[in-house]
């Protein structure tokens, strides 16, 4: 069975995106909304963290498999106006989406184990990740406007 393993990289993929949101936050300090909504982004990406990690050592330990991580993607060369705040949301977009589709993926295990639990824990990490994904993308549309037509 994978699923051992694929519950490791989907912990070890939430602390990622966690580290994801406050590098945005870090490069965006001006922007009050992106520091906000990030910050608290990220420490729902460490509670989820927790909670699959919880679940898999006490249901689905990992047995000497190994997993390849989801590789965030690298901020620190942000610019840091509009269309690099744009740069940088898209970037956290597409990695949130990609564990955001590892949980779809894990609730699939779920119903084909039968297992309740499983299946309310990727529930809530879906539906909970779907809340920052959908911020992402409207903050994305709003800066988008700025960025592109902006003279200078």
């Amino acid at each position: 069975m994978r699923l051992p393993a694929h519950l490791a990289m989907l912990g070890d993929a939430e602390r990622s995106l966690a580290l994801t949101h406050r590098a945005v936050t870090s490069e965006h300090a001006a922007d009050a909304d992106v520091v906000l909504a990030c910050a608290r982004f990220a420490r729902q990406c460490d509670e989820r963290a927790q909670a699959v990690d919880a679940f898999a050592a006490e249901r689905y330990p990992l047995k000497g498999e190994t997993f390849n991580p989801l590789v965030a993607p690298d901020f620190g060369r942000a610019e840091g106006d509009s269309i690099g705040l744009l740069r940088d949301l898209a970037a956290l977009h597409q990695f949130a989406t990609r564990v955001q589709v590892t949980w779809e993926h894990v609730e699939q295990a779920g119903h084909g184990l039968h297992d309740r639990g499983l299946i309310a824990l990727a529930s809530r990490g879906f539906g909970d990740l779907d809340v920052q994904v959908k911020w992402v993308k409207h903050r994305m549309k709003n800066e988008a406007a700025q960025a592109l037509i902006a003279t200078g």
